[in-house]
């Protein structure tokens, strides 16, 4: 079961340049939301790319 990742456009994230759902939002996906990370912590639906 595939599974669809929705991107985030959280740009205070310490994790942003390692995080799969970041770089689908700077890549142009529609879908996104703001994930709980800041630019002292990553958020819990981090994924690595």
């Amino acid at each position: 079961m595939n599974k669809k990742i929705l991107a985030c456009n959280n740009e205070k994230c310490i994790k942003k340049d390692e995080c799969k759902r970041y770089k689908l939002y700077i890549d142009g996906a529609t879908e996104h939301s703001t994930n709980g990370g800041t630019a002292q912590k990553g958020c819990k639906k981090f994924i690595q790319k």
